[in-house]
């Protein structure tokens, strides 16, 4: 996707209503399998449900090579891969992502990724090598120290960098406001970095007013809230008092 700002949500519940509507009216959908209460039956039936127009991406539940390995299986347009501390953490992401020689992909041809057949797998492969979005969740100080050569090694593997406002702001010993001085100085210097590879930054929105904000400091993909958020917010406002 090459719009310059994208916005979408997380997926915690699993109902295919809600997503249907979502992939309707955002760019792009996470399913939330680190946070939500998805199993791969419910990832493998939202993920097919999901517009043609709308990104289709799965957070995975911890960085691992068979969870990246099962998710990647069922044939989303991505995944975005949390607890990325350190260097070494977005390398052995990157390799668990990409089919050799990127990586170390395992290979079944017998999945939604393949069509379920063995024919032309190595054309398939490749392909899948050079359309594969992948997202790197960077947590904790270290992380962050850790995102220039993140950036500068991988700029070609990964397509964002994101990171949780909440973990971000706790990292530096403040609490989640934007408008911090420091906070903003801070993701300027995210932002920065990553833009000079060409790499998307995301983080969140609470409400719409951070949307504007965001896009104003240059977070390009922009997460607003999450379903659960959204539908809880439109229905505390039906009743009032």
């Amino acid at each position: 996707m090459n719009k310059k700002n994208i916005i979408g949500t997380f997926s915690l519940n699993s109902c295919p209503n809600i997503t249907e509507i979502i992939s309707k009216n955002l760019d792009y959908i996470i399913i939330d399998r680190e946070h939500g209460s998805h199993s791969f039956e419910s990832v493998n039936i939202l993920n097919k449900i999901i517009k043609p127009n709308c990104l289709s991406l799965i957070r995975v539940s911890h960085l691992n090579k068979i969870e990246i390995q099962r998710c990647l299986d069922l044939n989303p347009d991505g995944i975005l891969i949390p607890q990325i501390s350190s260097y070494a953490d977005a390398k052995f992401a990157v390799s668990c992502s990409y089919f050799n020689p990127q990586g170390k992909r395992g290979l079944s041809p017998y999945t939604a990724a393949f069509d379920y057949n063995p024919n032309k797998s190595d054309d398939k492969k490749n392909k899948i090598n050079k359309k594969i979005f992948i997202g790197l969740l960077i947590e904790g100080s270290k992380g962050m120290a850790s995102l220039d050569k993140i950036c500068n090694d991988f700029s070609k593997d990964i397509s964002l960098i994101y990171f949780g406002l909440y973990d971000f702001t706790s990292s530096l010993n403040l609490k989640p406001d934007w408008k911090n001085p420091k906070v903003k100085k801070a993701v300027k210097k995210i932002v920065n970095i990553c833009s000079k590879k060409k790499i998307k930054v995301g983080s969140i929105a609470r409400n719409k007013k951070e949307i504007r904000f965001l896009k104003k400091i240059g977070i390009n993909f922009i997460c607003y809230q999450n379903d659960t958020g959204i539908i809880h917010e439109a229905f505390s406002q039906i009743k009032t008092k």
